[in-house]
This record gives C-alpha cells, structure tokens and sequence, in this order.
C-alpha cells in the first residue's frame, strides 16, 4: 500500500538542524498606503520595536562613455517589521501581507501554525476585508558536517563530481523546483554551502520553501488547513533529502 502524504508520519527531532522556520501569506491586492498609520496604536502580542520597511524602484543607467550607474527612481513605506523575545520571533507586516519567522527555539509546526493564526486575525481586524492569493512555509535548516566528507553521507541528493575530477567541492549550489500537483502546490529546494560556524566544519543549507497560489477570502478557515498540507510536503522533503545517519544524530 503506498501511503498518501497526508498519511505519513514523522519522528520528533530532539535536536532539529533548524535556523528559520517561517509562515508567509500573500494578498491579491497591495493595500494603500495609509494603512500603515493603523499600525501605530496596534498590539501584537509581545512583538516590540517596529521598525519601518520601505519599497523601492531602482533605474539602471548605461551612458556612453561613463560608468554604469543605478538610481532610486522612488521609494515608499511597505510596512512594519517588529521582534519578539530578543529576535527569536520576527514578524513583518505589509501592505500586501505577514510573515511570521521563528529564528530560535522552534519547538513544533502547531505552535507556529497557531502563533501566525492569531496574528493574521489581527491583521484582518486593521485591514478590513481582504484576498488571499499566496500561502507558504519555509524551512531553513543548516547541517553541520566536517570538512572534506563525503556529502552522500549526509545528503541524498548531494552533488555529484564527475568520476575523472578530485571528488572535493569547494561551494555548490543546487536549486530544483518541483511541483505536487494532487495537492496543488510547488516546492523549491535548494541546497549549497553555508558559513562555518566553527574550524573545520561546514555547513549545508538546506532551503525548503513551498507555497500554494490559493484565491480564498482573508477570513476562510481554509488558509489553516492549506498551510497544514504544506507543511507536510516540507516535512516529506526534508526526511527524504537527509540520509538515515544524519537523521539519528538529530533523534
């Protein structure tokens, strides 16, 4: 019997790779600017220090005979950027939607799911009626291993070198976009290189952002469920690109 991905099961990770976990929903429209002075008086649940978020459109210049120049050619306020818990928690309200991040102590997908549900009810009460046209999850995780092994000891899908070249990678980067289309979704997986964090060791990133383009009404108790099924392909991806000996090092 092959089960559904709805049907899986996963094992709780006592030490998960995890840097940034993250919900992110999208309008169908950009709400005006003066939105943003509703923001002012709001309270959202411990999150302090907003910071203003700006939008910008740039103009590359190529003139004859003199360097290559870029300017602004204009700049607004996109919305408010606020932290929680000395930045473990980030939340960025706009006037095209929120993404709620957790940076530290992720415990678990129900308490993000329900710390970005009762947000997004706040921000439907300053907003008014509004589309959703995007829904997403992101998870970033950053798996240490030592420098020079072999990445198939890691990675299922690590990068190949062919056989005649030195079998040692410097950096790499691999992106590969794949669509699930029972469950109408797309998912992009990326995987490289990331900063060492101690001497002799490295780092990979593995980047796994999948989103629905959904068109549900702001209020629709449907947004939770959608994000539920995401978070399950995210899940299905991250237990299926990491090998079975990395695995019981985070158990």
């Amino acid at each position: 019997m092959v089960l559904t991905l709805s049907e899986r099961t996963f094992p709780q990770l006592n030490r998960p790779p995890l840097r940034e976990a993250l919900v992110d929903i999208r309008l169908r429209e950009t709400l005006p600017l003066n939105w943003l002075a509703k923001l002012e008086n709001a309270d959202f649940d411990g999150f302090a220090n907003p910071q203003p978020m700006k939008q910008g459109a740039f103009k590359f210049e190529m003139p004859k005979d003199q360097p290559s120049r870029a300017t602004v050619a204009s700049e607004q306020l996109w919305g408010q950027r606020y932290d929680r818990n000395n930045g473990a928690e980030v939340l960025q309200m706009t006037r095209q939607g929120m993404t709620l991040s957790i940076l530290k102590d992720y415990t678990k997908w129900e308490v993000l799911r329900d710390k970005a549900r009762a947000t997004w009810e706040k921000y439907i009460q300053i907003s008014g009626p509004v589309g959703v046209s995007r829904l997403a999850v992101r998870y970033i995780n950053g798996i240490d291993m030592p420098l020079g092994q072999d990445y198939d000891l890691y990675l299922t899908a690590a990068p190949k070198v062919p056989t005649e070249l030195p079998q040692i990678v410097n950096n790499f980067i691999q992106r590969v976009e794949v669509p699930f289309e029972k469950e109408a979704a797309t998912a992009i997986i990326t995987q490289t290189l990331g900063n060492p964090t101690e001497v002799n060791k490295g780092i990979a990133i593995l980047d796994i952002d999948v989103f629905s383009n959904y068109h549900l009404e702001g209020a629709s108790t449907e947004i939770w469920s959608v994000l539920d099924g995401l978070r399950v392909i995210a899940n299905t991806i991250f237990f299926s690109s990491i090998t079975k000996k990395l695995l019981e090092s985070y158990l």
